[in-house]
């Protein structure tokens, strides 16, 4: 079992027609979607929680959520329980002082596609 992390910042949230479109840099509407989205929005392959947490929490404290949204450690509290349960993926999305941020961690499926097997040389 793996995760895959991959990463967005942008002015606004993006509109769902380029959500949509795999060419196009913004985050998908569906979870699933993330493999057809462009290879330069994942950012990392973990085997473990803890490492999947521990570069949730180093992003989300580098950006972190405007005053009145969601505290940091309410939101890693909550990923660590859902990185352990089905479908085991977390979806982290909110608005900053300066636009939008995704950093989303997704459970990579028994059955494939994976984007980026674990333990692949660059």
């Amino acid at each position: 079992m793996h995760w895959h992390a991959y990463s967005y910042s942008g002015g606004g949230r993006p509109s769902d027609r380029e959500a949509r479109d795999p060419s196009v840099v913004a985050p998908p509407l569906l979870v699933a979607d993330w493999v057809r989205k462009p290879r330069s929005m994942l950012v990392g392959t973990f085997t473990d929680v803890d490492s999947a947490l521990a570069w949730l929490e180093r992003e989300v404290r580098a950006s972190p959520p405007m005053e009145h949204g969601v505290p940091v450690e309410t939101v890693l509290r909550y990923a660590r329980a859902r990185l352990g349960e089905e479908p085991g993926d977390q979806v982290t999305r909110y608005y900053t002082a300066g636009g939008y941020v995704c950093r989303d961690l997704v459970r990579c499926p028994p059955q494939g596609p994976c984007p980026d097997p674990p333990g692949r040389e660059g």
